[in-house]
């Protein structure tokens, strides 16, 4: 099995709401996301999947949050802008993109410096 990863990043802010009611004041992050992909098989070039296919992939996805506020896109109008669910609708975006054998393990999401979260399905 080989995992190949690829990794991106996007300028955005959000105020996520807080547990104990409110919602934070809002602040931006360089948010850098990895996804990892699993492949049982090479091809003939002897790759999983060419980085060069992969990247752009996660690059068109995150492209769309870039300089925006996170809770002003239509993805989170129903869901809090926490680095979780960021990692999550970045997952759901990209996994139906590759190609059948190929399978999305996780998405890896930094929010800021040793705080991150991945999300792997069940």
């Amino acid at each position: 099995m080989y995992r190949i990863l690829v990794e991106t990043e996007f300028q955005a802010a959000h105020g996520v709401e807080r547990s104990g009611g409110g919602r934070e004041q809002p602040h931006e992050h360089l948010w850098r996301v990895q996804a990892a992909v699993n492949c049982r098989e090479l091809d003939q070039r002897q790759m999983g999947i060419d980085f060069l296919e992969l990247k752009p992939l996660l690059e068109d996805i995150v492209g769309k949050f870039e300089g925006r506020r996170l809770e002003q896109h239509k993805a989170f109008k129903k869901a809090n802008a926490t680095a979780e669910m960021v990692a999550r609708l970045i997952y759901d975006q990209l996994a139906p993109k590759l190609p059948p054998e190929k399978k999305l393990a996780w998405i890896e999401v930094t929010e800021a410096p040793g705080c991150r979260v991945r999300y792997l399905p069940d």
